[in-house]
């Protein structure tokens, strides 16, 4: 499954940002996994990403690209705990 593109809306200005996890704008299926997995120092960061190439070039880095939004859990340290995707 690849990961949903992102709107122009949900890219805003394409800046990494740190996001409290009950914010609306946190799909809800990530919401429930980060929630779950979450200790109190850690961060959850909204990261807007070209996708990887689609097409029959993909395979050779050619092809059409999506913007996706990938959602990091940091710990405190700042080291990623988990990644997310919304597909």
């Amino acid at each position: 499954m690849r990961a949903r593109p992102a709107t122009p809306e949900e890219v805003g200005d394409g800046e990494d940002r740190p996001v409290d996890a009950q914010s609306p704008e946190v799909p809800p299926s990530i919401r429930a996994k980060v929630q779950a997995m979450a200790r109190p120092d850690d961060q959850l960061w909204r990261c807007p990403r070209l996708s990887a190439p689609r097409g029959p070039l993909g395979l050779f880095g050619v092809g059409p690209r999506d913007v996706v939004i990938e959602w990091w859990l940091l710990d405190a340290r700042g080291d990623l705990i988990e990644a997310f995707w919304e597909v």
